[in-house]
């Protein structure tokens, strides 16, 4: 019989009993040292690994979270976790292309910062230096418009999911956004009128985010299923399938990108 997949405390039981076993599975993937192909430059992995282990870091920080009942502080973490796998499919997609848009997009965000310390008079060492902006030389248009579009997607999360076929992902996370920034869902979750509007403040958040706990293990395994190949022998492949059979989830969890 079927696992059935959903939001309660019987998927959160698996959910803390599997995402260790991901998360090990990942760091020694990783160990292996060689990759299934040489069409992987050096530079794309050296960004993909570094995302994959930060993404199988925050699922850990996240189980700590929920273990010592945290919950809507956690929701930020959640966002970077669905973030990261999302970067991780869409720059093993674009390869250098991706690795182009994200140098260029790291760029402009070191300029903009760097322009708003010098705004305020910030005192900054002599030695700061962005350098140059990086100049690709791209001979056509049509080379233009690809790198500007890669770093759109790179740039906004709607941009992203859109070029995914998966638009409904958006709105989860802007919802996990609004616990990321000063928002009245943050004060909501702590406090609260009655109806003679009177506060009371509570010592733990007041809404329930289960789901995020059961949902975790879904963008860890997308990026485990995209990681993995580029590895030599698929070290997760195996790991990955009985993980999703025990979820109930669908084997083959990794989004396509539209044509």
């Amino acid at each position: 019989m079927t696992f059935a997949f959903r939001a309660d405390e019987k998927t959160a039981k698996r959910v803390r009993a599997i995402v260790p076993k991901v998360i090990a599975g990942a760091s020694e993937a990783l160990n292996v040292r060689s990759l299934a192909s040489d069409k992987v430059s050096s530079s794309v992995f050296a960004v993909l690994a570094g995302w994959w282990r930060f993404t199988n870091s925050t699922a850990e920080a996240l189980l700590n979270l929920y273990e010592a009942g945290f919950t809507v502080e956690a929701a930020p973490l959640t966002r970077n976790l669905v973030g990261h796998a999302y970067a991780i499919n869409w720059l093993a997609d674009n390869g250098e292309d991706g690795y182009k848009a994200l140098m260029a997009e790291s760029h402009e965000s070191r300029r903009k910062l760097l322009n708003d310390l010098q705004a305020v008079k910030w005192q900054l060492p002599e030695t700061v230096d962005i350098g140059e902006a990086p100049d690709f030389g791209f001979n056509s248009e049509e080379e233009k418009k690809r790198h500007a579009r890669l770093k759109g997607e790179l740039h906004n999360f709607n941009n992203m999911v859109t070029a995914y076929g998966t638009p409904m992902m958006y709105p989860i996370y802007r919802n996990l956004s609004a616990f990321s920034h000063t928002t009245d869902l943050t004060a909501a979750a702590f406090a609260s009128f009655d109806d003679e509007q009177r506060v009371t403040v509570h010592q733990v958040a007041q809404h329930d985010r289960l789901a995020d706990l059961c949902w975790m293990p879904i963008p860890l395994l997308q990026a485990a299923s995209v990681m993995s190949p580029l590895l030599k022998g698929n070290p997760m492949k195996r790991q990955i399938s009985e993980a999703c059979g025990d979820l109930g989830l669908p084997e083959d969890l990794v989004v396509k990108r539209r044509p």
